[in-house]
């Protein structure tokens, strides 16, 4: 146990992996926005397209698991945040293996018999609903999302180096302009 702090039970690898390369596309995409609006050029299309892609498939992820459809026992089945459920689907462990607090406990009891209320009008309005439904739905007829234009970036403008995922890499800025010219707004 060093004094330094350690990152790598945060995540597993896989999706750190993804995190780091959406990461590096925010960046892209927000080179890409102002390129194109300090050269007045409107944005590629396809760089539309896959924002719009993007933000339909986030917003999909974060209702997926509370839309009405979800059985209650399959609620809190994310293996993200729990490791161990009652058979119910309660959680009983975080992911860590620890036992859930009793106050966390009382916050997901309270979600679940919301839910359970949701879910039982959901099934009184729709008789012939099938529970996976969202997930049928989500999966069908989904445009492929366009692939990244890497040319896209005009290396005049700025030039975009991302390095490999999970060796030690250190931040440098480089400018042709003079020292302390870089600034960034994430």
């Amino acid at each position: 146990m060093g004094k330094s702090i350690q990152y790598h039970g945060q995540i597993n690898k896989k999706d750190g992996e993804q995190l780091y390369n959406y990461f590096n596309e925010c960046i892209k995409g927000i080179l890409l926005e102002e390129q194109c609006k300090i050269n007045s050029q409107n944005l590629p299309e396809w760089y539309t397209k896959r924002k719009a892609h993007l933000q339909q498939q986030q917003s999909n992820s974060n209702n997926k698991q509370t839309h009405p459809s979800v059985p209650p026992n399959q609620l809190f089945k994310d293996t993200t945040k729990y490791s161990e459920w009652n058979e119910d689907g309660f959680p009983t462990k975080d992911v860590e293996g620890n036992a859930i607090s009793k106050s966390q406990m009382k916050k997901l009891k309270k979600i679940y018999d919301a839910h359970v209320k949701r879910h039982l009008k959901w099934k009184v309005d729709h008789p012939n609903g099938n529970e996976d439904e969202v997930e049928q739905t989500s999966s069908e007829n989904v445009p492929e999302v366009p692939q990244w234009d890497d040319s896209s970036l005009d290396i005049s403008f700025c030039h975009f180096v991302a390095g490999s995922f999970g060796k030690r890499q250190g931040l440098e800025l480089l400018s042709d302009m003079g020292p302390f010219v870089h600034s960034f707004q994430v």
